[in-house]
């Protein structure tokens, strides 16, 4: 059996996010559903390097599996590629020690969200950006991102998940980004690990201090407080990428 790395880039708002669901479009059914045509026996993947969220967009979405297979890595590509929907492609392929894991052997993750900052919408930006019509105090919002940086416990910015029991909630910040070119801000941010909507928390946060809601001193009463509800409003899915896994 030989281990298969590949590398995922999808447009999140044709499904219903990664992992599968009854009934609901995802990426992991329509990989599986390749696979299983590919290689012409049921198969399912390894892991992923994490699961996005319903609307969540993903450049360098991770994924393992196993197979047996005379097939080189050209035509494990060329032919996943065929039987995927233009939604999705594999846009690497390697082979790698049956140890690889795509989810425990990741060192860190980053990710990217894109706001569009103009009093009016910009259709050609909706599905990947969320639309913030308020001036935004941009140096305001290096700064709170620069506070957010390092090991924290990010409890205040974790989205309460259904299908998880409570969890460790510290993570490490590596860097965190915020930029603005023309009417476009974006945002970046590398961590270890992200905990339910914790970017979309913490850039909807960083939104309502950039909008001068809250307070820079408020940012480090938020994480000491280790409560959802003293966070902002969740930012929107459709502005959300998965850009890069470090291994």
């Amino acid at each position: 059996m030989q281990n298969f790395k590949l590398v995922l880039e999808y447009d999140g708002a044709a499904f219903h996010g990664f992992q599968r669901q009854p009934n609901r479009l995802t990426v992991q059914e329509v990989l599986e559903k390749a696979l299983s045509q590919l290689f012409n026996q049921p198969l399912k993947i390894g892991s992923a390097s994490g699961r996005t969220d319903a609307g969540v967009h993903a450049r360098y979405q991770v994924v393992h599996f196993f197979v047996k297979t005379n097939l080189n890595i050209s035509q494990v590509q060329n032919g996943l590629n065929r039987y995927l929907p233009y939604t999705a492609a594999v846009t690497c392929v390697e082979k790698v020690p049956k140890s690889f894991h795509a989810r425990y052997k990741a060192k860190s993750k980053t990710y990217e969200y894109y706001v569009w900052n103009h009093r009016v919408r910009s259709p050609l930006h909706a599905a990947s950006s969320m639309h913030v019509p308020y001036d935004l105090n941009i140096s305001r919002m290096k700064s709170g991102a620069k506070q957010l940086c390092g090991k924290h416990d990010f409890r205040s910015f974790c989205g309460s998940d259904p299908s998880k029991k409570k969890r460790e909630t510290i993570r490490m910040i590596y860097r965190f980004e915020v930029e603005k070119k023309g009417d476009l801000v974006r945002f970046v941010v590398e961590a270890d690990g992200f905990l339910y909507h914790m970017m979309r928390n913490l850039v909807g946060t960083l939104i309502y201090l950039g909008r001068e809601k809250i307070a820079l001193e408020d940012l480090e009463k938020i994480l000491q407080a280790k409560d959802r509800k003293k966070a902002s409003a969740t930012a929107q899915a459709q502005g959300l990428f998965l850009i890069n896994v470090t291994y």
